[in-house]
Order: structure tokens, then sequence, then C-alpha cells
């Protein structure tokens, strides 16, 4: 079990973007009153994907 902070740490995120993967079911973690607890720590990072637009 990792808090939201350590989470940012391990996985080279800010905490705020933890705490939107939490909500999004992204990565496994609870929610204890107002703070979140993670469980798991795997995530794949989705790429965006690219737009094809026209240049000139």
């Amino acid at each position: 079990m990792y808090s939201v902070k350590e989470a940012a740490q391990k996985l080279g995120l800010d905490t705020s973007q933890i705490r939107r993967l939490l909500a999004k079911g992204e990565i496994k973690g609870v929610k204890l009153a107002r703070d979140w607890i993670v469980l798991d720590l795997t995530y794949k990072r989705r790429r965006k994907p690219k737009t094809k637009r026209k240049l000139g």
C-alpha cells in the first residue's frame, strides 16, 4: 500500500495525476474518508494519438 505522494514519486507523476487516475479506476486504490490509498502501482501510460493535420 502506498500514499498518493509515494505513488507519485515511484511513477514519476504529479499527485493530482495520481488522484485522477484513481478516480477513473486506472490505478487500483481505495478512498478512506478524503484520502486515497494506492493498492497497486501497475499503470500503463497511454500516448495521445497523433493528429493527422495537413501542414501548409
